[in-house]
C-alpha cells in the first residue's frame, strides 16, 4: 500500500512539475510590439532593411536623421532644423537679411555661428544623398511640426509652407529630374512620440522623405 501511495505521489508531482514548466513556457511568449504608423504605411516590426529596394547606401553627411525601412518604402527622417528655421515656414536667412531689417544682435549670431552657410551645406548633402537613387524613385515630403505654444492652425500653416517650399527646391535641382517629388503637410497630427516631452516634440518636429521605387 505505502509503495503505492508513493509511486502515485511521484507521478502526481511529475505531472505538476511537467504542467508549470508547460505554464511557464506559456508566459515567456510575448507579441511584438507594434512601432508607429505613418499615414496608413505599417512599420515592419524590427525596421528590417529590404535589400531588394537597394536603400542601405543612403548617407547624408553632417545632417541629423534616422533611415527607416518599411515593407514597401524608406523612410528618411530629417530634423526640421537641419533645413527651417526654428518654428518659421522659411529656410535660413543670411546674416545680410537680418542686418537689413536692423536685427543686429541675429545677425551678429548668424555671422559667428555661420549659420546660413552651416544649412545651405546640409541641404546641398541631402541633395547629394537622393541624386544617388536610381531612375523611377518617388520621393514624397511629409512636413510635421510640434510646438505646444502655438495653435494647431499655425502649425498647419507653417508644414503646409515648408512641403511647397520643399517640393520647389527639389524640383528645380538638375541632379534629381530623375525623381518624381510630391508633398504632404500634416501639422500636428502625426506625431511618433508621446508629446509630453521637450524632447520627444523636438523629433516630432521633422522632414519625413518618404522614398519608393515606381512599379
Amino acid at each position: 500500500m505505502r509503495n503505492r501511495f508513493f509511486k502515485g505521489a511521484f507521478i502526481l508531482t511529475g505531472f505538476l512539475l511537467v504542467a508549470a514548466c508547460s505554464d511557464k513556457g506559456k508566459e515567456i511568449e510575448t507579441k511584438p510590439v507594434e512601432l508607429p504608423i505613418i499615414k496608413g504605411n505599417e512599420v515592419e516590426v524590427g525596421n528590417k532593411p529590404l535589400i531588394e529596394a537597394n536603400y542601405q547606401h543612403i548617407v547624408i553627411k553632417n545632417v541629423s536623421y534616422k533611415l527607416i525601412h518599411e515593407k514597401d518604402s524608406a523612410i528618411i527622417r530629417i530634423l526640421d532644423t537641419e533645413i527651417f528655421d526654428i518654428n518659421t515656414p522659411d529656410f535660413y536667412k543670411t546674416a545680410e537679411y537680418y542686418e537689413q531689417i536692423g536685427d543686429d544682435k541675429t545677425a551678429s549670431y548668424y555671422r559667428h555661428q555661420k549659420v546660413y552657410e552651416k544649412a545651405a551645406k546640409k541641404f546641398s548633402n541631402i541633395v547629394e544623398a537622393l541624386a544617388t537613387l536610381p531612375a523611377k524613385t518617388s520621393i514624397e515630403i511629409q512636413a510635421h511640426l510640434h510646438n505646444l505654444d502655438d495653435p494647431s492652425e499655425k502649425m498647419n500653416e507653417i508644414t503646409e509652407a515648408r512641403a511647397k517650399k520643399l517640393l520647389e527646391r527639389f524640383s528645380n535641382e538638375e541632379k534629381l529630374s530623375h525623381i518624381s517629388f510630391s508633398a504632404k503637410s500634416f501639422g500636428d497630427t502625426a506625431p511618433v512620440y508621446p508629446n509630453n516631452d521637450v524632447e520627444f516634440r523636438i523629433n516630432n518636429s521633422r522632414i519625413d522623405l518618404v522614398v519608393t521605387r515606381e512599379k
